[in-house]
């Protein structure tokens, strides 16, 4: 079974700048380096940019994450079996 994640590239000014759906195996759900690696393979422009990604929690604050238990903890946070991911271009 595999858990959908909906990804937002966040541009200037907080917008939208794209927004992608993929699923993720939930054996390798709670792991921090193959979500990175799958982010660049669906977002093929963030290959050559540092980024940062972050989730909402429960008081819409943006919490980053560069672990694996800091995206144990966003996972948390799951709604109706997706994932929402933010991503910003350092």
């Amino acid at each position: 079974m595999s858990m959908t994640v909906k990804a937002y590239v966040i541009g200037k000014d907080d917008c939208h700048k794209e927004i992608r759906r993929f699923g993720v195996d939930q054996e390798v759900a709670t792991s921090f380096e193959y979500l990175k690696q799958k982010v660049l393979d669906v977002f093929v422009g963030l290959r050559n940019a540092p980024f940062q990604m972050f989730y909402k929690d429960e008081d819409g604050d943006m919490i980053a994450f560069s672990t694996d238990d800091e995206l144990m903890m966003g996972l948390s946070l799951v709604k109706n079996d997706t994932f929402r991911l933010y991503i910003k271009r350092k």
